[in-house]
């Protein structure tokens, strides 16, 4: 990730600056915590037998498409910003002193049409 201004100074090696962002597809079911004023909106999520505490919601979307037979499918996504509970840093340092956060980009879904959420991408 580039500093704010987008340069990169002299302490970024050539692997950090040409990194690309990739996202891992899952599928897999989650456990949601709700939000309390808004039951539809998670606040953490269980995944793989570990919690993980949501930081930030980034975005959110609607997806709906007819299946065939399996008639009218709907989910409601959200692009999320988390980490695992009890972390916030690894304790190393970037390259202004400050301790680099843990956590990734998830996007999280409800499938509105069967009910219960799952984990769709994981990006890092």
């Amino acid at each position: 990730m580039l500093p704010p201004g987008g340069s990169v100074g002299p302490s970024f090696s050539f692997r950090e600056r040409t990194r690309k962002h990739v996202a891992k597809r899952y599928d897999e079911e989650i456990e949601v915590v709700p939000d309390p004023i808004d039951a539809d909106t998670p606040v953490a999520f269980r995944w793989r037998g570990r919690r993980y505490e949501i930081d930030q919601r980034l975005s959110s979307w609607r997806e709906a498409w007819i299946a065939g037979r399996d008639g009218h499918k709907q989910r409601e996504y959200f692009r999320v910003l988390a980490r695992p509970a009890g972390l916030t840093s690894d304790g190393n340092l970037d390259a202004d002193g400050g301790l680099v956060q843990v956590g990734a980009v998830y996007d999280v879904y409800r499938d509105v049409s069967r009910g219960g959420w799952r984990l769709a991408r994981v990006w890092d």
